[in-house]
């Protein structure tokens, strides 16, 4: 009788385990950068070495102090020497689920330079990378409006067509997030089309994944404990009518 009962403690507990892994499969994943402390706190441009970003096209500028968010730290001015806008992504992303809600954070300005060839405007654009070329995107929302669904048949996805950054514009918050239909990796992405080597100012970059359906893996693993645990009670009943 013991040892059944034992073995029904046992089996519990290995089921609470696995139904832990499960809802572990479904927490919360938190990236963030605000590219502080970069270079010894040195502005360069261009500059590529990003820990958590890589510059894909063109080249991007490390910007130190009073241009960055707060008036501290560092931020990333999206169009560099090459004079041809920059494409700056995240290196390693977070993996989604079915069901997951994939959020992207980032503050955005003006680059604050005064000289006589810089644009009235920039532009670029926000929006992810992914590691399959075609996904689906359930309620996809900019800024808390609603934009549908949208489909990735390159792997890629921005938003804006070109938001417009006038030269002196202050520091904004902005925010994109999407339901995933599928499982997969995701990166925050950004697209700068300046070409006067004097882009918007990119600071505080976030990308969320919340929940999701569990993968198909975890969902055996649960099973299998279920039956592990009926067995384990089927004994013990056993062990007492005898």
């Amino acid at each position: 009788m013991i040892r059944a009962t034992r073995a029904a403690t046992l089996a519990a507990a290995a089921l609470a385990a696995m139904a832990l892994g499960v809802s572990g499969a479904q927490a919360t994943q938190v990236f963030s950068d605000n590219f502080n402390g970069l270079n010894g706190g040195v502005p360069a441009d261009p500059y590529t070495a990003f820990p958590n970003f890589t510059v894909l096209g063109g080249s991007v500028s490390l910007n130190q102090g009073a241009r960055c968010a707060g008036g501290s730290g560092g931020c990333v001015g999206l169009d560099g020497t090459a004079l041809n806008g920059a494409e700056f992504q995240m290196t390693n992303g977070l993996h989604y689920s079915a069901g997951s809600l994939v959020t992207l954070t980032y503050d955005i300005a003006g680059n604050h330079h005064d000289c006589s060839v810089c644009a009235a405007d920039d532009q670029y654009e926000a929006g992810f990378g992914f590691s399959k070329l075609s996904e689906t995107l359930d309620h996809v929302t900019i800024d808390g409006v609603d934009d549908g669904t949208k489909v990735t048949p390159t792997g890629l996805i921005e938003f804006g067509d070109g938001f417009a950054v006038p030269l002196f514009a202050p520091y904004t918050s902005h925010t994109v997030s999407f339901i995933a239909t599928d499982s997969g990796t995701v990166m925050a992405r950004f697209r700068s089309f300046s070409s006067d080597g004097i882009g918007p100012l990119l600071d505080n970059v976030g990308l969320t994944v919340t929940g999701g359906v569990p993968e198909p893996a975890s969902w055996a693993l649960m099973i299998l404990g279920f039956g592990a645990t009926g067995a384990a009670l089927r004994r013990r009943q056993t062990a007492l009518a005898a």
